[in-house]
Formats: C-alpha cells, structure tokens, sequence
C-alpha cells in the first residue's frame, strides 16, 4: 500500500509537470487542469491525515487531526482559488477569500507539530522551541524584506494588505518547517519517515509561497506558472506520510531531552546573527534603513534574549537538581537539622556558567 500510494503520488506530479510545460490544451486547458488537480491533491492529503488519525491514539492523533484540519484549510483556499479563476474568470485579488484558507492552514500545521509526541519533552524545552521557531522565521522575513520583498513593496501598486499577506506566507511556512525539523529530531529513527514525508511537503510549500510572493509582488503571476507544481508536491508527499503511518506507536528516544549539542545550540542564531549583520551593513553603507526593518530587528533581538534566559534558567535547575541529589541525605537519615546544608542553592555558579556554556 505504502509503494502504491508513493508511485501514484510521483506519477501525478510527473504529469502535471508535463502538462504545465508542454501547454496542453492552451491556455484554458492549463487553468482548468491546474486548478483541479490542486484542489483534488489537497482534498487526498487532508483525507489521508483523517485516515491516519483513526489509525492513531493520544498525542498522534491530535497531531494528524490537526494536520488534516490544515490541509482542509488549503482545500477550502484551493477552491475558492478555483472560483475565483475558472467560475468567475477574474483575477484572483491579493488579499482574496482564498487567503483566509492559505494562512488560516499555518498555525493549524504549527499546532500539528506541536502536538507531535516528538515534541512530548519538558515544556520548557517546547517553549524553547517556540521562540527558535519564531526567531528564525523573523531573521528570514528580515532578509527577504531587504533584498527582496521591500524593494519590490516599494516600486509597485501592492496595497497594504496585500503586502502583508504576501510577507505572511514566508514567515509561516520558515516557522512551521523549523517546528518540524525539531520535531525529527526528537522523534526516534523507527517514527520518522511518516514525518519525513510531511517535511518534505512543507518544505515544498514553503518554496511555492516564497516564489508566489515575489511574482505576485512583481506582478508576474498567473494560474499555470510552473510555481504551482510545488504545492501539488506538497499536498501529495503529505498524504504519502500518512498513509505511511501504519498506527505504530512513536516514542521520544526519552521522556527528558537529551543534553544539547554545541550544533543545535548554535543553529537558530545562524539566521539571527545574519539578518542583524545585513542591518549593520545597510547602516555602515548609509542605505536607508525603514521602520519595518528597525521593527522586525527588534522583535527579533527580543526572542533571542528570551531564549538565552529560558535556556539559562533551564541548565540552572538541571545544576541545582543534579547537586542535591549527589549531596542530599541519604534513604536512611530523616534528620531536617542537616536540610539547609543540602539545599540546592548551596551549588557554585562558576559550575553552573561552566555548564551552561
């Protein structure tokens, strides 16, 4: 079942890759083909994470419920796109309808992969991985402002709620793959191709949104573009990862994480570090540099330094709970006149910065 589900989702893609390059049909045939085969990709990978939740119990469940609540979201935008295009024969607006289900799907697939039993760790480290999330979506929005999406804002008619919308789509799509690549990371090697699958869909869709954003900002876009063979990627990789999902049970490798590595440490301040030293520069070279930007740096500054005090704060317990238990009573003595000796607070700090960094 898996193979059949894997050669039909790759036979689809494969012809609707043809048919957009080679024109089938003209220009009429193309629209009509393109928007119903999106829509009929979304409608199979939001019934495959249906079909995969009543396989599951717990946690697995809520996530491929949610997951499917999702991709109903983006089957209800690829509709009303279909409408808008084949019914009504108008230009899709920016903002339109079909926006409401594109990013009313994001935090949907966000909360998926938070309720992934993956992310089942101490709720710290969640929270932790909700402020990288969010840290590296904003450096990213920051760079693609700079380069890309600001001047474009700038030199055309875009209105600006139109604007906003097409800055939504990178922003949701960066945070939502780097919940899932946490995700992977904690889930043990016997859980992950489901996830794998899935990781691969969002990465496409997050491709196809950044491109549709800038053609869009361009004035570039239209129903048929090649951009369009992501999403139906994406639709059909995440239905191959749930109907890969054969109802086994998922585990953490712990009920704890494991102590962090100096990579995954450093990793979310990659992006960080490199949006603030694009700001740097475009003020070393007296480039104008607008509130979005100065905004966007701040918010993003402040995630990081919310990150390093909780991450501080958690390393600090892990010291003080380690120190009382090496120096606690031992099973046998019930003697409270010793008890402020063993406090944990009684450990050194030169340890616990040793520790931390």
């Amino acid at each position: 079942m898996e193979l059949v589900t894997t050669v039909i989702a790759l036979s689809v893609t494969l012809v609707f890759l043809l048919w957009l390059v080679l024109r089938i049909g003209g220009e009429n045939g193309v629209r009509y083909f393109d928007d119903i085969v999106t829509a009929l990709a979304a409608l199979s990978a939001c019934l495959a994470c249906l079909l995969a939740g009543k396989r599951q119990s717990g946690p697995k469940r809520r996530f491929w419920i949610l997951l499917a609540s999702a991709l109903g979201a983006w089957t209800f935008a690829e509709v009303i796109w279909a409408v808008y295009v084949l019914v009504l024969r108008v230009a899709v607006p920016v903002p339109s309808w079909a926006d409401v289900g594109y990013l009313g799907a994001i935090p949907l697939a966000a909360a998926a992969l938070l309720c992934h039993p993956g992310m089942h760790v101490a709720g710290s480290y969640k929270t932790r991985a909700t402020l990288d999330g969010l840290a590296v979506g904003t450096a990213l929005l920051l760079l693609s402002w700079t380069f890309v999406l600001g001047p474009l804002w700038r030199h055309t008619d875009l209105s600006t709620a139109g604007g906003i919308v097409a800055l939504a789509y990178p922003f949701g799509d960066m945070v939502v793959i780097f919940f899932i690549v946490l995700t992977v990371r904690s889930v043990a090697a016997t859980g992950r191709r489901p996830l794998f699958w899935v990781l691969v869909g969002l990465f496409a869709m997050a491709v196809s949104d950044s491109t549709y954003a800038y053609l869009v900002e361009a004035g570039r876009y239209s129903t048929g573009n090649l951009v369009d063979v992501g999403w139906v990627v994406a639709y059909l990789a995440i239905a191959v990862g749930a109907s890969h999902d054969g109802g086994q049970r998922v585990l953490s490798p712990s009920h704890q994480p494991a102590e962090a590595s100096l990579v995954s440490l450093v990793t979310p301040y990659v992006p960080v570090l490199l949006a603030l030293s694009v700001i740097t520069f475009e003020l070393e070279l007296h480039h104008n540099v607008d509130r979005f930007s100065w905004l966007t740096g701040l918010c993003l500054t402040l995630l990081v330094i919310a990150r390093q005090a909780l991450l501080l704060n958690d390393r600090r317990h892990e010291l003080f709970s380690a120190s009382a238990g090496r120096d606690g009573p031992s099973s046998g003595n019930t003697d409270t006149q010793h008890a402020p000796e063993n406090l944990p607070e009684a450990a050194p700090w030169p340890q616990f910065l040793r520790r931390t960094w």
